[in-house]
């Protein structure tokens, strides 16, 4: 199933990213401190998803 940006919850972002390996933030911040426009932007500088979610 294909999300828009407003669809995607914190949740959401942080099940991608555990599913593709990803466990912490690059600075080594647990991703439930992170705000969700950063969870976004590690999702999209690091995986290969479509555009119209990764206009960050």
């Amino acid at each position: 199933m294909f999300y828009t940006q407003d669809q995607v919850d914190k949740d959401q972002l942080i099940d991608a990213l555990l599913q593709n390996e990803l466990y912490k933030m690059p600075d080594g911040r647990q991703f439930y401190e992170a705000s969700e426009e950063e969870l976004e932007l590690l999702i999209c500088s690091t995986l290969d998803l479509p555009d119209a979610f990764c206009s960050v």
